[in-house]
């Protein structure tokens, strides 16, 4: 009678070995009692991953003894295992960093429950990276601006909630700045889009080269940018949208049709210990805007000093 090829001696073996994946069986105890060739090749590279990942060694002692980058999810992906090798699940599945001195690398991990009477189960790491960095690539699509390259409105009401929530609890400054381009319509309706188009990245080039590497430069509409500027008060917030202001000024747009000037008007509001959230904020900052604009344009106002009715909320 021939053997089927299911009970063939080896066969097992040879069907892991031609997976990709990482694949190894721990036993109920959490030891490593079979690898597979992409196991050992991955355990062995150059460097290491570890020298407690072969054959006999406490798969579970390994990840909870894990330490330094990329080690974030070990203790989490532990725990896992041990519900899959207690019985209370039978399928346990998480993504995490595995990051190398010369590349970020992430892995899938997949925990299945041995059937039958036997105690323990099959763990295979599958590498994600090509997909972490293509998720990476569009979030980061997703928070940018086209036009100019800096964030887009999303990013930067996200990032200004982080802010508040430093200042509420800690007593720490930030200041956000409001700030628009003055007679953008005129812009466009004498150089063209594209004209108007590069007068926003014109905007854009000329604020970032006076800017901190921590302050925080977004387009949030479609002339209208905003500025977080943390560890910075009402006084320092004013000075530099007026830097902001005479270099905007000063430097004129270079167009295909003809270099022309431009102005943009510039709305400050500290951010509060008692704001909850981007909104108060955000608002005091857009009302001294418009107080600017009112005003005659080409200036910088605070939320402090505006009028008291123009400070009032909207009905």
């Amino acid at each position: 009678m021939t053997t089927p090829i299911l009970q063939t001696p080896g066969f097992a073996a040879a069907v892991i070995d031609a997976l990709s994946s990482h694949i190894c069986v721990i036993d109920g105890d959490g030891v490593i009692v079979a690898v597979n060739r992409a196991w050992r090749k991955f355990a062995a590279g150059n460097p290491p991953v570890s020298p407690r990942t072969t054959l006999g060694a406490n798969y579970l002692t390994v990840c909870e003894d894990a330490s330094g980058p990329g080690s974030e999810g070990a203790a989490a992906f532990a725990s896992g295992v041990r519900a899959v090798l207690r019985g209370e699940r039978d399928h346990f599945q998480m993504e995490y960093p595995c990051h190398a001195p010369t590349e970020n690398r992430w892995f899938l991990g997949d925990v299945t429950r041995l059937g039958g009477r036997r105690k323990g189960a099959v763990i295979s790491h599958a590498t994600i990276t090509n997909r972490k960095l293509l998720e990476f690539k569009l979030m980061r699509l997703a928070e940018t601006d086209g036009l100019t390259g800096l964030p887009n409105r999303r990013y930067f009401i996200a990032a200004v909630n982080l802010e508040v929530e430093r200042v509420r609890r800690f007593g720490a400054q930030a200041s956000l700045v409001m700030l628009d381009l003055d007679h953008f319509k005129a812009v466009n309706d004498t150089h063209g889009h594209s004209g108007g188009d590069q007068a926003l990245g014109h905007l854009a080039r000329v604020c970032r080269k006076r800017l901190r590497e921590i302050d925080l430069l977004a387009r949030i509409g479609g002339e209208e940018f905003a500025l977080l500027l943390p560890g910075t008060g009402e006084a320092g917030a004013l000075a530099v949208a007026e830097v902001l202001r005479r270099a905007l000024s000063a430097t004129p747009v270079k167009a295909g049709g003809g270099d022309f000037s431009m102005s943009a008007s510039f709305g400050v509001a500290e951010i509060s210990p008692g704001d909850t959230s981007v909104a108060g904020p955000l608002d005091r900052a857009d009302r001294a805007l418009y107080a600017a604009k009112r005003a005659g344009r080409n200036r910088v106002m605070s939320f402090a000093t505006i009028p008291a009715e123009a400070r009032r909320p909207a009905a």
